[in-house]
């Protein structure tokens, strides 16, 4: 009978495997895109992540910090710690602004050496581009985006169902009796 489970079993492993190996290479495939393009930008200020966000914040200037976390989807302190050496090295600035009464808010700008990096990195991130670019089109890159949103989303549901869980059974309270 044991080995009738095992035998009947045997496709869905085999499924499993097929897709596990699909991720797993799915997961290089990124992980040598992105070394390719900090390849590309060795010898400049900035990796192929700094390059993307000088580049963002290039093209939407101003910036509100809390605005670009959202438009790169990630959290603020991600954001901060990619930021932070473009800060040190005086590529990016942050202007404090009064903003409904919060002079927290701080609009980010590109500075007069950052706007030199941004040209001087755009060659080389360009040939990067065009080494992969063969590769690139084949991949609906919107789909790409979609899929990012429902895992992130899946992982948000399953962090509140978590919590909404915790605050309805709470851990039982372990009670010392001093006689």
């Amino acid at each position: 009978m044991e080995s009738q489970n095992c035998e009947s079993s045997m496709p869905a492993i085999a499924e499993i495997s097929a897709l596990a190996l699909n991720h797993f290479f799915a997961q290089r495939a990124m992980r040598a895109f992105g070394a390719h393009f900090d390849e590309a930008l060795r010898h400049t200020d900035v990796n192929a992540s700094q390059f993307c966000m000088l580049a963002l914040l290039h093209l939407r200037e101003p910036l509100v910090f809390g605005d670009m976390a959202a438009q790169l989807e990630m959290d603020r302190s991600s954001l901060s710690a990619n930021l932070a050496p473009l800060f040190r090295r005086g590529l990016v600035a942050a202007i404090a602004i009064a903003h409904e009464g919060d002079r927290r808010k701080r609009q980010l700008v590109v500075t007069t050496e950052g706007r030199k990096a941004v040209a001087s990195e755009m060659i080389p991130w360009m040939r990067a581009y065009q080494d992969t670019f063969a590769f690139v089109r084949l991949i609906d890159l919107d789909s790409m985006r979609d899929l990012f949103h429902v895992i992130r989303d899946m992982k948000r549901l399953d962090d509140m169902d978590v919590a909404s869980r915790a605050s309805a059974c709470p851990e039982p309270r372990l009670l010392l009796r001093i006689d």
